[in-house]
Parts: structure tokens; C-alpha cells; sequence
């Protein structure tokens, strides 16, 4: 009998992130049309940005993301969606740009951001394996997959991400499971992993993790806390 890949998960290190500042409160930012400024926001916070949505934290007049988590499609993919963010993130920028998950060289995710001139201080590719590891650490859960009606969202992994980076508290904004489309434009996009990541959620919760939803539907979908502002 083959021993689970589960069990090698604990003697694996633990993925090393290049990031200089990883302390006090975050706020991950996603790209359903839902999305407002938490309670309390302040320039103190870091700002976590997913795929596109940076465009959104424009109009509040936030600039430029701490972290942008951007799907590998997006940097180098050839799908008429992927063409489509890569025209309206052109010329735009972040200081850390992560990209989950890609098994190659990351040079050539950063010829792809050369193609559409957009800017990074730092730019770190992590494996499947890291974000197995990753999740793994936040929520106890085994996640690495094959197909895509099986695996998180981009966006899911960004929270996972900002938590196990050391931010806290971590208060997302822009997210639903149910409501589909973007607050940037008009394609009903559809959300292909929102039992996936209702469940990882749900498990982060469970675990006492300071990941709170600014939104009530979304809290009421995944069990986040809803944020009120309380800071520890």
C-alpha cells in the first residue's frame, strides 16, 4: 500500500516567502462586485490584490498592492480570457507579485509581465507542492489536485496566503460564492470552486484563525466572522 502524500506533508519545510514586512492588519481584496473598505482601514494596512482586482482598489485610491496573487494564465496563457487581464492590468504594478502554481522557471513569467509592462519590486513562483504545504499549515487540509472543479480559487489561496505570511488580522472584501461577475466589468464570469473553497473556509474557521469576511453573505456562505472592526 502506497503511504499517502498526507503523511509527508509535516516533514516538508516550510515554503519560505520573500516578502520584508509581513505583520498587522491586511486586507485581501477580491473582484465580486461586493467589495467596500472594512471598518477601521487605514494606511497602516497591507493590501492583497487577486488576478484583476487591483483595478477595483483604484477607485478607493489604493494603488499599488502589497502582494498581487495572479494566476500563472494571466502572465503567459494564450486563452481569450487571459488576453483580456492582461489588457486591463497593463502598466500597472506591485511590490510583490506571487504566482501560484507554476513548476518551471520564473523567468519566463517575467517575460510575460514584460509583454504588458507590468511591474513588480519581486516576483516569487511557488510550486504545487508549496501551496499543498501552505493550506496544509492554515487548515489541516491535503489539497493538491489534478482537475479544476477540484482545486481552490485563486482568491482562496490569497487569504491562505496572507494568513500564513504572518498578517493579522486579515479581513477579505470582494468575495462571494454566490454572486457571479466582476465589480470591474460586465462578464458574468462563473465561480467555478465555491464548494472548494467554502470548505476550506469553513476548516480555517474552525482552527480559530484571525480571517474575517467584511461582507455578511459571504460570511454567512463560509462561516468567516464577520468584521466589525475589532482589532486585538
Amino acid at each position: 500500500m502506497k503511504t499517502p502524500l498526507l503523511d509527508f506533508l509535516p516533514i516538508f519545510s516550510k515554503p519560505t516567502l520573500r516578502l520584508p514586512r509581513a505583520t498587522g492588519p491586511a486586507l485581501v481584496m477580491g473582484s465580486a462586485p461586493n467589495f467596500r473598505l472594512p471598518e477601521g482601514h487605514g494606511v497602516d494596512w497591507a493590501l492583497v490584490t487577486v488576478n484583476a482586482s487591483q483595478l477595483l482598489a483604484e477607485t478607493f485610491g489604493l494603488r499599488l498592492p502589497d502582494i498581487a496573487v495572479i494566476r500563472r494564465g494571466i502572465l503567459v496563457g494564450a486563452s481569450e480570457q487571459d488576453f483580456y487581464k492582461r489588457d486591463l492590468l497593463k502598466g500597472r504594478q506591485a511590490k510583490h507579485l506571487i504566482v501560484p502554481v507554476w513548476p518551471d522557471v520564473e523567468d519566463k513569467l517575467k517575460a510575460g509581465c514584460r509583454t504588458f509592462n507590468y511591474g513588480f519590486d519581486t516576483l516569487q513562483a511557488l510550486t504545487k507542492w508549496q501551496l499543498a504545504n501552505i493550506v496544509w499549515r492554515l487548515s489541516g487540509k491535503y489539497h493538491v489536485s489534478r482537475g479544476w472543479h477540484r482545486k481552490i480559487s485563486t482568491g482562496a489561496f490569497a487569504i491562505m496566503l496572507t494568513r500564513f505570511a504572518g498578517f493579522a488580522p486579515v479581513v477579505v472584501s470582494g468575495f462571494s460564492l454566490s454572486q457571479a461577475g466582476h465589480g470591474y466589468d460586465t462578464r458574468n464570469a462563473f465561480r467555478y470552486h465555491a464548494d472548494e473553497d467554502a470548505d476550506l473556509l469553513r476548516l480555517v474557521v474552525s482552527r480559530g484563525e484571525p480571517i474575517y469576511a467584511e461582507d455578511r453573505d459571504f460570511a454567512a456562505e463560509t462561516g468567516l466572522p464577520l468584521w466589525q472592526g475589532q482589532m486585538p
